[in-house]
């Protein structure tokens, strides 16, 4: 052999000629984290105003008013408030009392229930109550 043809033989083994290895086959590609939950049920939580009874305290100063609250949606509703009214005969508020109803969790169908206390005055005709949840 000529030293012209070793040294095209030398080139064409470095250059990887007539030595193929074979290639790595492709990683397959990972699968995405995905995990199954059940959704929450559809609809919407309702909520309803039930009967309002109040009494005057023993001293006379406060006004003590409760009731409930009941679920009548599809869904449960949770972080339950109300607010109390206190009206004269004109329907004008004169007093309004924050409250939070217990449980603070209706499930459809189930109902809470508030009390409040406000001053007692002489203007309060009626009461008028409102309520919502999350």
């Amino acid at each position: 052999m000529t030293r012209a043809a070793c040294a095209l033989v030398a080139v064409a083994l470095l250059a990887g000629a007539g030595c193929r290895r074979p290639t790595p086959p492709a990683p397959e590609p990972a699968e995405p984290p995905l995990a199954e939950r059940a959704l929450e049920p559809g609809g919407v939580p309702t909520l309803e105003i039930g009967t309002i009874d109040w009494e005057r305290s023993a001293d006379g100063r406060e006004l003590h008013v409760e009731g409930t609250v009941k679920n009548v949606g599809t869904r449960a509703t949770r972080s339950l408030k109300v607010w109390v009214e206190g009206l004269d005969a004109g329907g004008t508020r004169i007093a309004r009392v924050p409250a939070f109803p217990s449980p603070q969790q209706a499930a459809p169908g189930t109902a809470a229930r508030f009390v409040v206390r406000m001053p007692n005055d002489e203007g309060i005709r009626s009461f008028h109550v409102e309520a919502i949840g999350r």
